[in-house]
């Protein structure tokens, strides 16, 4: 899980280093920079909790330097150290933007107590904020109506207001043997820790999610669990969240904090859930109208409109992720016959029943798609080629001893050919990555059929 961040900028890097080796910073990741270009980069790089700066620039004065930190990182308190006490100069870079001013005179004394100020004091955003600054605060989360990114600026947002901690937005009931489906998280090097966090803490936090919004110690957290069960650097308290949806889901958020939060921050902290809520609400009405857009009519599986929508998805996780996904073509051989032998009314059951078998074979995370006529194409998550193809096969022989439009009196039996390609293994685009499963598919269509056979990466000269 990610430390809380601090940045400094000084004119001595061996003296302010030699400052802040003190063991309540121990657990705290400080950055320390002499040169804009290094401090700039850093700010375009990572989120702070706080900042605080000489002036690095030369002839840059006190509202000048503040307005560059400003805008990199607006809302990040800037303390600023001042060669001097000089009026005008601090009165310019409060009005530019800083939220405190320190004089190099007692630096050395006041640095290591005043970052330990605004980390401890991270939520007080909170503190005070009008009902038109709530609103400006909320409308990310008020206007979003995808349900993952709405996740990802739900926990940017908490993170904004209460710290550079860590947070997993998930609800039960994942599949893919996981008991948990992770929509977001932050903090954590990749997904994997945050389900391990969540394998951990999961059923404790969920127990004790009664309310709209609770805070938990650990401490008492971890009475309840195996005293063997996991080692995660958690800090002093949870917030956990519980959104219940008109469909009946729960949505469930958790969040370090390093305090209880006060009766202030709570107060609007409610009022952000409640924005949240609403957002929620709204992103499950709108994937109930959109999803109409993406199901086949007939089998009731996604149709090709969304096989866009799902390999985009794929392959940004697998961008972000480093995670692995492939893609199987397939085809009904000899599917014409049945239309021509016993009428489309019977081919049209075949395919309902030839969909229901290819869901059968794949986990709730896969996605089954109608590509279109008597073509499918399978999406299989965090699926090498090898594992993949094992699947694959286990298709192919489950279509094959399926009897098929049994209910309209006869017995029909068939066979499918497959393709299989996987990102980034094969192919490092969408449209390369089909184009290899399909051909492949119609290599077996074009050899014996009723057979899996695997991409063969396309080569340059």
């Amino acid at each position: 899980m990610s430390q809380q961040r601090v940045l400094v900028l000084c004119h001595d890097i061996q003296k302010t280093g030699s400052l802040i080796q003190n063991p309540s910073l121990s657990d705290v990741q400080v950055s320390i920079f002499q040169d804009w270009e290094s401090s700039a980069a850093a700010l375009c790089k990572e989120h702070f909790s706080v900042i605080i700066a000489q002036i690095i620039v030369p002839n840059d004065s006190a509202a000048m330097f503040v307005s560059r930190i400003q805008s990199l990182a607006s809302k990040t308190p800037l303390v600023l150290v001042l060669p001097e006490n000089d009026g005008r100069s601090i009165l310019d870079a409060l009005k530019s933007g800083a939220s405190e001013i320190l004089f190099e005179e007692t630096f050395g004394d006041l640095l290591v107590a005043t970052i330990q100020k605004y980390l401890r004091s991270k939520g007080c955003m909170l503190h005070g904020m009008s009902v038109d600054g709530l609103f400006d605060f909320c409308i990310p989360v008020i206007t979003t109506t995808d349900t993952n990114l709405l996740a990802e600026i739900i926990l940017g947002k908490l993170r904004e207001a209460l710290g550079d901690s860590f947070g997993v937005f998930f609800k039960e009931d994942g599949g893919n043997n996981d008991p948990y489906s992770i929509y977001s998280a932050v903090g954590f090097a990749d997904d994997e820790e945050a389900m391990s966090f969540l394998r951990y803490l999961g059923k404790p936090i969920i127990r004790h999610a009664v309310s709209s919004s609770t805070v938990i110690s650990m401490e008492k957290l971890k009475e309840e669990l195996p005293e063997n069960g996991g080692d995660f650097d958690a800090p002093r308290f949870l917030l956990i969240l519980r959104f219940d949806l008109e469909s009946g889901t729960k949505m469930y958020v958790v969040f370090g904090l390093n305090d209880e939060l006060d009766a202030g921050v709570t107060n609007n902290l409610i009022f952000l859930c409640r924005q949240a809520y609403l957002a929620l609400i709204n992103s499950e009405r709108s994937a109930q109208v959109q999803s109409l857009i993406y199901i086949d009519d007939l089998t009731k599986l996604h149709n090709f409109r969304y096989l866009n929508v799902v390999i985009d998805r794929e392959i940004k996780r697998s961008e972000r992720y480093h995670n692995l996904f492939s893609v199987l073509f397939m085809d009904i051989d000899y599917f014409k016959r049945v239309n021509d032998t016993h009428g489309h009314l019977v081919g049209s059951r075949v395919l309902q029943e030839v969909g229901a078998v290819l869901k059968s074979c794949v986990r709730d995370s896969d996605t089954v798609i109608r590509y279109g006529g008597d073509e499918f194409v399978v999406l299989l998550v965090d699926t090498n080629s090898e594992e993949a193809l094992f699947v694959a096969e286990r298709m192919r022989k489950a279509v094959e001893k399926e009897p098929l439009a049994q209910s309209m009196g006869i017995d029909v039996r068939l066979t499918v050919s497959i393709g299989v390609a996987s990102f980034p293994e094969h192919a490092t685009t969408k449209q390369h990555l089909l184009n290899l499963a399909d051909r492949a598919m119609y290599r077996g269509k074009e050899s014996t059929r009723n057979v899996v056979y695997m991409a063969q990466p396309q080569k340059f000269s």
